[in-house]
């Protein structure tokens, strides 16, 4: 799957690029921001000259993400996922995605760790 345009909240202009690689969110922004970003990687990956189309082009991927919750063509992140694994050290809240990843840009991943909740069966959320 690779990267994944997920929109945390309905109703709120704010999207989360994550990876399902690493866990953890590598962009966000509002619809334009992500709009702009994903279109820059469409034409490092495509050339220049190569008009978006297709499922992964961006404005369709924005669109998935505006209806179900996530572009991905699986059906994973949707709306009803109301967590995700981040980076195999707890579950992120969906409602949280969004602030983990500003958090992130700060440089400030402790601070995401408090809005882990640890695993099932286990106590504590696993940090550094």
């Amino acid at each position: 799957m690779g990267h994944v345009v997920i929109k945390p909240v309905p109703g709120i202009d704010e999207y989360v690029y994550w990876s399902t690689v690493v866990e953890a969110p590598i962009a966000w922004g509002s619809r334009a921001e992500m709009l702009d970003d994903l279109t820059v990687e469409w034409r490092q990956d495509h050339g220049p000259d190569v008009p978006p189309a297709g499922l992964s082009a961006p404005e369709k991927r924005l669109e998935r993400a505006d209806e179900y919750g996530s572009s991905a063509l699986d059906g994973f992140f949707r709306w009803d996922d109301g967590s995700l694994i981040y980076e195999q050290r707890g579950l992120l809240a969906r409602v949280d995605l969004y602030r983990a990843a500003v958090l992130l840009g700060e440089e400030r991943e402790a601070d995401v760790w408090d809005l882990l909740t640890p695993f099932e069966g286990e106590t504590e959320v696993r940090r550094g």
